[in-house]
């Protein structure tokens, strides 16, 4: 387990504390999954959801993921974390696709570690197969800063969950240096704005610059765009106007803890006619 050479005692032994709880937090039922939509930019409409993982630590609260992952990398956690996590996303997209919408997305953030896992993509697609859902109803989410070398082996394995019909996404672009040929020899079908550009759309020039540009070289390559993080009218009306594909953001819906979907459902049911 890393530690950080300026760390104090209780830092240590607060890490510590989280690293042995960590291994409890799945069979106590201390993990859960909030899911925030996704819309359709221009029309308004519902496209699926993004599923946050969540943990409620029974002493410390909402511990953050930021904060968790990490340890659940360094630990060896993330595999049957990771697992669970696809499992009960995708029960619940086959849920929401029986009874709220067939065409529903759900897309799941991975961890690196879990492509260099020479089983982890036949569980995946055991899981598919367990739950009935589509590989085209499943996207997995890579971020930026789990940089892969062009000559890494986890590029074969995520294009085998390409080639199966499973969407590739690349989290947080723009917040570390991708080169051209990086973003182009992924098997990407998304590309995912990081929200600390869109807060400066509108009052930051370069900031809105840089994501006009983004969304433009996006759709020249065949990628569709998700913009995260939208807060204001004013920046949902700037994505629309530059064609942005897909948004999501608090402005829309925060995350939803899954009792909540019903009555999300039920609002988008009668308010039909609401395109934003």
């Amino acid at each position: 387990m890393e530690f950080t050479p300026h760390a104090t005692c209780e830092d240590l032994e607060h890490k510590l504390r989280l690293a042995n709880d960590l291994q409890e937090a799945l069979p106590l039922q201390q993990l859960s999954l909030h899911y925030q939509p996704q819309f359709e930019t221009g029309s308004g409409n519902v496209r699926g959801f993004e599923a946050l993982l969540r943990w409620n630590h029974p002493h410390f609260g909402p511990i953050s993921p930021t904060e968790f992952i990490p340890l659940a990398e360094e630990t060896g956690l993330i595999y049957s974390i990771g697992d669970w996590v696809i499992q009960t996303a995708c029960q619940k997209n086959k849920q929401i696709q029986e009874k709220y919408m067939p065409n529903s997305v759900m897309s799941v953030n991975l961890s690196g570690l879990q492509l260099q896992d020479s089983l982890f993509f036949d569980r995946v697609c055991g899981i598919l197969q367990q739950t009935a859902l589509s590989p085209q109803s499943l996207e997995l989410e890579l971020t930026e800063r789990d940089r892969i070398s062009l000559k890494d082996r986890r590029i074969d394995s995520l294009k085998r969950f390409a080639h199966h019909g499973i969407k590739i996404v690349l989290d947080d672009f723009g917040t570390e240096y991708s080169s051209l040929e990086y973003i182009t020899t992924l098997p990407l079908s998304t590309i995912k704005i990081d929200r600390s550009f869109v807060t400066h759309i509108n009052n930051h020039y370069e900031g809105t610059v840089l994501v006009e540009w983004i969304i433009s070289l996006a759709r020249k390559l065949g990628f569709t765009v998700v913009a995260e993080g939208i807060e204001t009218y004013e920046q949902l009306h700037t994505l629309q106007k530059w064609k942005c594909d897909f948004v999501q953001g608090y402005l829309l819906s925060k995350p939803l803890h899954e009792q909540e979907l019903p009555l999300f459902f039920r609002k988008v049911e009668w308010k039909q006619e609401n395109k934003f």
